[in-house]
């Protein structure tokens, strides 16, 4: 005889579709539920139910019919407007969203979940006040709600409100400590903040509970090249390459990162990588440019700044840097012709103008270089290197104390930059203009140079032998300019050598200036 099962009843039919649910199987879960529906189309329940698996399963079309079936049948089943509401959010009609929510609060009053759904498709909407007053009401009825926090958190972070979101987040945190999400996400109101430790603190606990998080290395990575701790960041971009190969951020900030280690054929391969995965992403064309500059690849550069200024036409910062390998290149035509681009699309800025005066420098065109870096010192007052080229450009004219006042105002900016410090020596010890030497402040300043380079620079050494014959004391010129000239490179020992003569005749030196005709602008001791 055979034997016949008897058909499932709408009970075996709802547990088989919960067990489903639980397994993550929601197509499976939609198809019990239906036949439990097809048994009993007249309870709301069953729908509701399958239009919870509906919504998991992406279908939300078929989720809101869903639970519109629901509350058709019970029009007071606040659970049924409230899980729509959410339907209708992840469909992206917000507005519907809003009207689901506001029955569901209606009927349930003291349910902080509609409250919470509410707040934050008003985020969604930038209505801010509308979503900070329904999180304070869900707060109230709840104040122990993980998600309150959390979402009110994600609205004041979207808003730039940092502080109260850094608040948020650790209420947040304090109910649920093991929520790697909240941490990742208070790191970058952190950052924001400029509290870069305690976001790389935050970054790494989310990297605990979640190891495998490329989010939670990429931000990590950021923060700590932005604190100079590059090997670390090297590491953190190689794991997010790792989970995620085609993370072209992380190629190009490994590739910057490998550049600051000063590893920069690495670096280039990271940049060219990233290129080859997006060609029209200007980033790693001009930093793999930068590094062609370091390793003196200029036409290299060159080409790869000629491609950023294709790929970003209104960004100064190509021409700029274009400019800067026709000036290594000694091609200051071409350098001045970008560095004048470069002024046209930013006219406030003071870099280029920077950037054009050493290009006019290079050309002998002084009036026009002591135009140029007046204007970059005008435009940024507390830049010491700007300050130091004007006062070289004064020199060159011989206007020496215009030049002091100069590096005396960049060694205000910064007192312990040894190339200032050797500037101020330098003029000091052996100026022409017997009013600006000053043998006993050079020797002060030159000695600190010296102390700060572990007296290991040659020029350095040389002004300290200047500065001691100076103030008269030839036996440490003679001491201190042969260690220069054992330092220093061949082609400036012959003039390195002719002062350790005078000192050794118990003169001092006195620097040739022959200004350029005219009264032109311009000029400097050369570089050591």
């Amino acid at each position: 005889m055979s034997q016949h099962l008897p058909p499932p009843d709408v009970p075996a039919l709802v547990r088989l579709g919960h067990a489903y649910s639980r397994r993550g199987e929601y197509r499976q879960a939609a198809e019990a539920f239906t036949g439990a529906i097809d048994l009993d189309p007249a309870d709301a329940d069953l729908y509701f139910f399958r239009g919870n698996a509906l919504a998991v399963a992406g279908r939300h079309a078929d989720a809101v019919a869903d639970f519109t079936r629901a509350v058709e049948l019970r029009p007071d089943y606040s659970a049924a407007y409230h899980n729509r509401a959410t339907a209708r959010v992840d469909a992206g009609d917000l507005e519907g969203a809003l009207s689901d929510f506001a029955r569901a609060i209606e009927l349930s009053p003291e349910d902080p979940d509609p409250l919470n759904g509410r707040a934050a498709a008003y985020s969604r909407l930038k209505n801010y006040d509308a979503a900070y007053a329904d999180y304070g009401a869900a707060l109230a009825l709840a104040p122990d709600t993980f998600r309150s926090y959390f979402n009110r958190a994600n609205a004041y972070a979207v808003q730039g409100r940092h502080e109260d979101a850094v608040a948020d987040y650790t209420s947040a945190l304090g109910l649920n400590p093991r929520h790697a999400r909240a941490y990742t996400y208070r790191a970058l109101s952190l950052e924001s903040l400029d509290r870069n430790q305690e976001a790389i603190a935050d970054l790494t606990t989310a990297l605990r509970l979640n190891p495998t998080s490329a989010d939670a290395f990429w931000y990590r990575g950021r923060q700590l090249a932005g604190v100079g701790e590059h090997e670390r960041a090297v590491a953190d971009f190689t794991w997010v390459l790792r989970l995620d190969p085609g993370h072209i951020g992380a190629l190009n900030l490994r590739g910057v990162a490998l550049a600051e280690l000063k590893q920069h054929e690495r670096a280039i391969a990271d940049f060219t990588a990233a290129v080859a995965l997006d060609p029209t992403d200007a980033a790693p064309v001009f930093n793999r440019g930068l590094s062609h500059i370091r390793t003196r690849n200029l036409d290299a550069a060159v080409a790869d700044f000629s491609r950023t200024i294709e790929l970003s036409p209104d960004d100064p910062a190509g021409y700029i840097q274009r400019g800067y390998a026709y000036h290594e290149l000694l091609d200051p035509e071409r350098a001045v012709a970008d560095f004048t681009e470069a002024i046209r699309l930013r006219p406030e800025a003071g870099k280029p103008y920077f950037a054009r005066a050493l290009a006019h420098r290079r050309a002998k065109n002084w009036p026009a270089a002591l135009a140029d870096i007046s204007v970059a010192v005008e435009r940024n007052p507390k830049s010491d290197a700007a300050l130091n080229l004007r006062a070289a450009i004064h020199y060159r004219a011989g206007n020496f104390p215009a030049a002091l006042a100069d590096h005396l105002a960049a060694r205000d900016i910064d007192p312990d930059d040894p190339a200032t410090l050797n500037h101020v020596a330098w003029l000091r010890a052996t100026c022409p203009l017997d009013a600006v030497r000053d043998g006993a402040a050079a020797l002060r300043d030159a000695t600190r140079a010296c102390e700060l380079s572990e007296y290991q620079a040659p020029g350095y050494l040389d002004t300290l032998a200047a500065a001691h014959a100076e103030t008269g004391d030839f036996a440490e010129a003679v001491r201190w300019q042969e260690k220069a000239i054992a330092l220093v490179a061949g082609d400036l020992r012959p003039e390195y050598e002719a002062r350790l003569e005078l000192y050794k005749a118990e003169k001092p030196y006195r620097d040739a200036i022959d200004p350029p005709p005219d009264g032109d602008a311009g000029g400097e001791r050369a570089e050591q």
